[in-house]
């Protein structure tokens, strides 16, 4: 296989294991497509030190027709973590799309050792090397810019509104850092499940065998519900030449306007290893204008994965152990003139006396229905 084909593939599978992640009930998700070979893994797997984010997502490519293949997500799968100081088992549980959760009440320790097991469906082992947790390193703040034209958008061939996310902190002195930040934001969901030339019994969509009438049905959320949507940025960085530093106003992602109802934004800092930084700096720069698939083939693609049966299969991604350490901005924007980027579609509920018109929200690792904190 050409490096810049695992390169794209790396690529394509990291965007949809976030993209899997923005679940909403009223859009039907789409298959990411591309030119591979079948069947190879990729695995995005964490162990962390805040309560309930530790998380694995399992994927792999599939056969569409002779030159095209899509990325789809795993499930069924035993995924468990080992502490090697410990010989305790920590056992994950499958959530929507494939994404497997650790419980809510585990969290890794700085300086604890830990390594993923994965047994597939078919007998097939993953398993990774040896990670070690390393120590947290505070936000100290966080704060959102608007601006009506935040950023140039291929997708709108327009500059966009939008909101630039910055932080500040101190870097510890005396020693090499590693960062990677993600985000997550908190939208409040409106519908929870969206029946499409069908109507919901029993729990789920049943068609209607109607050429006619409304194209869906919604569902409304019952009770509140916040949809948990995780961004696609993995800025990356290194103290060498800001060691000991106080870090200001450091960018880590823009957040286009897409949608009205104001947000909550979770900002989470990692703090890693060497070789995690080496591989995620290789994403990074993939996605990004200057990178490009022409990009110096790196051996950090391949992360630290592997098939114990069968040395010569590729496993792709990486087992990320970091300290990491978190902080949240509410964003209020029921004051921006701009128009959102999208609209979302008409609500259309049954109208029966004894049809539904709600559906539950429960906790998820996309949804949940207890009010974050954070949110006024």
């Amino acid at each position: 296989m050409k490096m810049s084909k695992i390169i794209s593939f790396v690529l394509t599978l990291s965007v949809a294991l976030f993209l899997s992640l923005i679940y909403q009930s009223c859009v039907e998700q789409v298959d990411a497509e591309f030119d591979l070979q079948a069947d190879i893994i990729f695995i995005d797997g964490y162990v962390l030190t805040e309560p309930g984010t530790s998380s694995v997502t399992i994927s792999k490519s599939t056969f569409v027709n002779q030159t095209t293949y899509k990325v789809e997500n795993i499930s069924n799968a035993s995924v468990k973590i080992e502490n090697l100081n410990t010989g305790e088992i920590i056992a994950f549980t499958e959530d929507v799309l494939g994404t497997y959760g650790c419980p809510s009440n585990f969290a890794a320790s700085t300086g604890e050792e830990w390594k993923l097991n994965i047994e597939l469906e078919d007998g097939k082992k993953i398993e990774s090397t040896s990670q070690t947790i390393t120590s947290p390193i505070s936000i100290d703040n966080v704060r959102a810019e608007y601006s009506p034209e935040i950023e140039f958008n291929a997708q709108y061939d327009r500059l966009v509104p939008g909101h630039r996310l910055s932080i500040d902190f101190q870097d510890p002195a005396g020693e090499e850092n590693f960062y990677l930040w993600k985000y997550r934001a908190f939208e409040p969901l409106f519908v929870c499940k969206t029946c499409k030339r069908g109507v919901l019994r029993n729990g789920e969509c049943e068609p209607t065998g109607l050429n006619w009438g409304p194209a869906y049905y919604n569902y409304v959320c019952l009770p509140d519900c916040w949809q948990k949507n995780l961004g696609t940025e993995l800025p990356v960085f290194h103290d060498r030449l800001e060691d000991g530093a106080t870090i200001t106003d450091r960018e880590i992602a823009i957040l286009p306007y897409y949608r009205n109802p104001s947000i909550l934004i979770e900002i989470q800092q990692f703090s890693l290893n060497e070789s995690a930084y080496e591989y995620f700096k290789v994403i990074n720069s993939q996605v990004s204008e200057s990178g490009g698939l022409n990009a110096p083939p790196p051996a950090a693609l391949l992360g630290n994965l592997s098939n114990p049966d069968d040395a010569s299969d590729l496993i792709l991604g990486n087992f990320t152990a970091a300290g990491i350490s978190t902080k949240r901005l509410f964003i209020d924007r029921s004051q921006i003139m701009e128009s959102p980027l999208t609209q979302n579609d008409p609500i259309i509920l049954e109208t029966c006396p004894t049809c539904p018109t709600s559906y539950p929200c429960e906790e998820s690792f996309s949804r949940t229905p207890v009010k974050p904190d954070g949110w006024p």
